[in-house]
């Protein structure tokens, strides 16, 4: 037999046992002509084999699980997203319905019961409002009016006062004038501690400077002049613990120098994390505030970071709302900022000609500082430039600033003068209120020392050595901007620090002999304190 034949009989003969086959091509035909067939030609050089398979020939059990599993399983999974996306979108349109509903619900019976189109897009003009002031309650910049329930429980309280000393004697001692000053004065504040309104607290041996609340207004810190850092509970009216104690005479740490640890300014995290703390020392000391509790009477708690770079005493401190940016004012004339995001320095700001006294700052990335050379600059970060308020005329210069919110701010002056500025203009807004505390021996005007200002609210407080601390009423219209009076509470002594609690429902206050940053003068008889005043405010109105 030939050899060309001998491999064609093996080819044949071994085709039927599985051998190896040459490579085969799969064709699909898509017409319509030949019924879905799958066709396997496979190309010989001697022989056409075309293996023809139809579709009713591959009926296997297999092959039913992948039409069944395979083809149902993957068809199920795209209804099933569908059905998915579908479900996401109608329980957004549920809720959506449900808390317009409950919105609804709320309003007056009236609203429900008119059906005329006028009233129905009256009521969706009511529910556009109310979920505009929910998204600003969440945001934290919902505006309240509390000044007319603020003096509502003011004038309660010294009805119940002047009901036991007298209607008389209460009526002249609380309007703060010649008639409010020596005993009288200091008879009628005694009648408001008694009756508990007013709590004097212990703790500090000297002055104390400065106070802050947490954002809570569940705890407060205050520090002084003799170096000492104390941590109160409000509600209960007590100190948790010493943070720094007291130099004493004598004690040859700390630069051998008593007046070194004087404390001149503090301030806290709206997150209620970190306590920043400022003085004499030229540093800056920041605080863990979750673990200041742990501490007691005798043993100091440490700083966590200390922040050097001023060349002089700081004398106030702010964090931008709702964020860890740290602003600190120094006697150097700088400003500086810190991110306690990460415990570091990020810039220097310079403008002031002489000693900062006072900072604050809003929701932006604004401050606003104060002063000896007589001018309120307002700090725009973002920009790298800053605006420059002149009080003009023959006004002092300032030696306090409080902002209201952002672009709004009052400041007071060592002239008495207290006034209510807005970014867009260079002058004060309204009238200033000239002699804000009154006048001492000589016809001299009290300085403003301290001011205070509810964020997003109308009332502002306001500190000073003649007896009272001053509630103001602050309007922020455009047509009728300005600042009134509202009302007043004693605290006899140097106010040299207040800080206003959540609602205004009390305020805090460093009640003293001498002023923050100085010993020109002394208040006789006065108790260095730490002060919680009682306002009887139920919240006032939104909005």
């Amino acid at each position: 037999m030939a050899p060309s034949s001998r491999r064609r009989s093996a080819a044949a003969a071994g085709s039927g046992k599985g051998k190896k086959r040459p490579r085969s091509k799969l064709t699909v035909d898509l017409s319509g002509g030949h019924g879905g067939q799958y066709e396997d030609a496979v190309a010989d050089d001697d022989d056409d084999i075309t293996p023809t398979l139809h579709d009713e020939e591959l009926d296997s059990e297999g092959d039913d699980d992948f039409d069944d599993d395979g083809m149902a399983g993957s068809s199920g999974g795209e209804e099933g997203d569908s059905e998915e996306e579908e479900t996401v979108d109608a329980k957004r349109l549920r809720l959506a319905r449900e808390y317009l509903s409950k919105m609804e619900a709320q309003q007056s019976p009236s609203s429900s019961e008119e059906s005329d189109s006028d009233d129905d897009d009256e009521s969706v003009d009511k529910v556009g409002k109310r979920i505009a002031k929910e998204r600003l309650r969440k945001s934290g910049l919902l505006q309240s009016r509390i000044a007319d329930s603020m003096l509502e429980g003011i004038q309660n309280m010294r009805g119940k006062i002047a009901a036991k000393i007298g209607i008389d004697a209460a009526s002249q001692a609380w309007m703060g004038g010649e008639a409010g000053d020596g005993a009288l004065a200091e008879g009628y504040a005694k009648s408001w501690i008694d009756a508990k309104y007013v709590t004097y607290h212990r703790g500090h041996d000297l002055t104390p400077t400065s106070v802050t609340l947490s954002q809570s207004g569940q705890t407060a810190f205050s520090g002084a002049k003799d170096g000492s850092l104390l941590m109160w509970n409000v509600e209960e009216g007590r100190k948790m613990s010493c943070i720094l104690p007291a130099v004493k005479h004598g004690d040859g740490s700390n630069n051998n120098n008593r007046n070194q640890r004087e404390i001149l300014a503090i301030a806290s995290s709206d997150d209620d994390r970190y306590l920043a703390v400022g003085g004499r020392d030229n540093c800056v000391r920041i605080f863990d505030i979750r673990t200041l509790g742990k501490t007691t009477a005798s043993i100091a708690s440490s700083p966590i970071t200390t922040l050097a770079g001023h060349k002089k005493a700081v004398t106030s401190l702010t964090f931008r709302s709702r964020t860890l940016d740290l602003y600190s004012g120094s006697e150097d004339r700088c400003i500086r900022r810190y991110d306690l995001n990460a415990m570091t320095y990020v810039e220097t700001l310079y403008g002031h000609q002489s000693p900062i006294v006072g900072m604050d700052c809003a929701n932006k990335n604004r401050p606003v500082s104060v002063a000896r050379d007589r001018t309120v600059r307002v700090w725009k970060v973002e920009e790298d430039s800053h605006l420059v308020f002149r009080p003009g005329g023959d006004a002092g210069p300032a030696d306090c600033v409080s902002t209201i919110r952002d672009g709004w701010f009052a400041t007071g002056h060592d002239d008495g003068r207290l006034a209510l500025w807005r970014e867009e203009k260079k002058r004060p807004v309204g009238d200033a209120i000239v002699a804000a505390h009154g006048y001492q021996g000589g016809g001299v005007a009290r300085g403003v020392m301290c001011c205070n200002a509810l964020g997003l609210s109308d009332v502002l407080a306001t500190g000073s050595c003649d007896g009272y601390l001053r509630l103001w009423r602050v309007s922020m219209t455009v047509e009728g901007a300005g600042i009134k009076p509202l009302d007043t509470v004693p605290l006899h002594g140097y106010i040299n620090s207040i800080a206003m609690g959540p609602g205004g429902k009390f305020c805090i206050a460093a009640v003293g002999q001498e002023p923050r940053l100085g010993r020109w003068d002394r208040v006789p008889r006065a108790k260095n304190r730490f002060a919680i005043i009682q306002l009887n405010c139920d919240g006032g109105k939104e909005g």
